[in-house]
């Protein structure tokens, strides 16, 4: 294994500048229709992915016919679940309940900023997208962050 000489680096090395806004909008697109995909496919619901009972353990299947590829497939949506509680998890506490009703309770913006109590600018312009920014630093799987140009 190779040594990683940390003298010769910079922060800019190892953490580029990334384009906020299309970071949010990527981890947005990922909670409202990649997530709910995975639940579906890993016969889960996304009360399961709220429970603080989550195990994220792969389960066997019911049926004995499944293929291969079905199986492959079953077992990543867990896992992406699993990835995503940890995710959230590791956000603040302000953050993971603007993530919480937005992506798990299926607020809208306007019932999530009313609920909490922040104006409609402070939760669009500052809370909302640094929610958004905070799980895609914190998420493992793969990288929803979109480095600028």
């Amino acid at each position: 294994m190779t040594e990683i000489d940390f003298n010769s680096m910079n922060m800019s090395d190892i953490f580029p500048k990334i384009d906020k806004q299309a970071t949010c909008h990527k981890v947005a697109n990922f909670l409202k229709w990649t997530l709910p995909r995975m639940v579906r496919i890993a016969g889960k619901s996304l009360t399961d992915l709220r429970s603080p009972n989550y195990d994220g353990m792969p389960k066997a299947t019911a049926s004995g016919n499944s293929t291969d590829a079905r199986i492959v497939e079953k077992l990543y949506a867990q896992e992406v679940i699993k990835r995503t509680a940890e995710a959230m998890g590791h956000c603040d506490k302000d953050c993971r309940e603007v993530l919480d009703m937005l992506y798990l309770q299926d607020y809208s913006d306007t019932m999530c900023y009313m609920a909490i109590g922040y104006s409609k600018s402070s939760f669009s312009h500052d809370k909302k997208p640094q929610a958004l920014l905070q799980f895609a630093d914190c998420y493992m799987l793969e990288d929803l962050r979109v480095k600028a140009s």
